[in-house]
């Protein structure tokens, strides 16, 4: 056999295909138990080892091969083969979705996977033995293969890995584009299934040669999930899920210069103490002290914006900084975050009103990290007064500073 010839390398590519696979599997450990991306996209490439593995099926393609090897005719081959490319292209949407964290129901990743094998399926029964079965077939994979370009674009900032993906898709796109068009206006003579179908070389080496590269790509891709999840972790205070004090400093002052980008000023600063919260862990246990920080953090998520920094400072002080806010403004997210504490129902792992102390003050550009820590000790000092009387907002005095 010679690597000319087409049964030749399929025999090469499809252990080399399910080997990649295998190192995917080896090369990734996340750190939750949320593999599905990993999942879907083996998925995906089993589905491409038995697509290119359907053509040895064919009566006659492997000379001197077992009887059981020519159990499938050339129109069935043909009809098999396509349909599990439209399946792969979307087993492998469907785990670029999951990398990027959207939760979808069991009807949307139904809708990903079979509409388009129902959509080829209807056309088929149609178009099967006249010239316009292959510009159909190229058409569905079009819209298939734009779906996940759309899919990986959004994927593009978070992952450098995305990039040799949508060079990939740009590729495909334009070579499915252009024989749709080229076959649609020149429609080749009806499919003659008298021989086996077979892959031509051209097509065999530019579809292993994409996929392989999309496989990398993908593996790439879960490595710097990984490692963004390692960072998380090492910055995230993991019972209220606010940044923790190693990575409240670096994160404040990257909004600090997203602020110098911007000139949105003034920046206020407020340091948040629990009441009582040493009663509460006396009285009823470190659990109900654990559920209350729970409930406050959760309740300041749910009303600071998108750019506000939330950290947990230590124990029951929390760090609260809001961009491009005065004093006032930052008064009255005070007002409401106290009011919304004071509206949740009791429970019985949470059977007390949860109240707070702070500290508040407003600034301008801060130059450096110093800056930044002289501002804390001041908010500190405002935070120590607000605790003698319980129940208060203090704003920095001069004294403080």
């Amino acid at each position: 056999m010679l690597l000319n010839d087409p049964v030749t390398l399929l025999f090469i590519i499809i252990p080399f295909g399910l080997m990649t696979t295998l190192m995917l599997c080896l090369s990734y450990v996340g750190t939750s138990s949320h593999r599905a991306p990993l999942h879907w996209w083996i998925a995906g490439d089993l589905v491409l080892a038995a697509y290119r593995a359907v053509d040895l099926l064919q009566p006659g393609v492997i000379a001197q091969g077992p009887a059981w090897l020519g159990l499938l005719a050339p129109q069935t081959a043909f009809i098999a083969n396509t349909a599990g490319l439209l399946l792969a292209i979307g087993c492998h949407t469907l785990a670029l979705h999951q990398l990027a964290e959207r939760r979808r129901d069991w009807r949307w990743h139904g809708r990903i996977l079979l509409a388009p094998l129902a959509m080829y399926g209807a056309g088929a029964s149609v178009l099967l033995h006249n010239g316009f079965m292959l510009p159909w077939f190229f058409l569905l994979c079009v819209v298939t293969i734009g779906i996940q370009f759309a899919v990986t674009w959004t994927l593009r900032r978070q992952f450098r890995g995305a990039w040799a993906l949508l060079a990939g898709h740009v590729a495909l796109l334009m070579f499915h584009a252009h024989s749709t068009v080229t076959l649609a206006l020149d429609p080749p003579p009806a499919l003659d299934f008298s021989e086996p179908d077979m892959f031509s070389l051209p097509a065999l080496g530019m579809d292993f040669m994409v996929s392989f590269l999309f496989t990398l790509s993908f593996a790439l891709m879960l490595q710097e999930q990984l490692r963004q999840q390692v960072v998380q972790l090492s910055v995230t205070d993991t019972l209220t899920g606010a940044l923790n004090r190693r990575g409240a400093v670096s994160s404040i002052l990257q909004q600090e210069r997203r602020q110098n980008a911007t000139q949105r000023y003034p920046l206020s600063v407020a340091m948040i103490d629990l009441d009582n919260f040493k009663r509460i862990n006396d009285q009823f246990g470190h659990a109900t002290g654990d559920a209350a920080l729970q409930l406050f953090a959760r309740t300041v998520n749910r009303l600071k914006r998108a750019d506000d920094v939330f950290v947990r400072w230590g124990g029951e002080e929390f760090l609260l900084v809001f961009p491009g806010t005065d004093i006032a403004q930052a008064q009255h997210f005070m007002g409401r975050l106290r009011e919304a504490l004071s509206e949740e129902a009791r429970t019985p792992s949470l059977p007390l009103p949860i109240g707070f102390s702070a500290g508040l003050a407003q600034t301008g550009a801060m130059d450096s990290r110093a800056d930044f820590e002289t501002l804390l000790r001041a908010v500190d000092k405002a935070l120590y007064r607000a605790k003698r009387v319980r129940g208060r907002v203090e704003v920095v005095e001069a004294v403080d500073l």
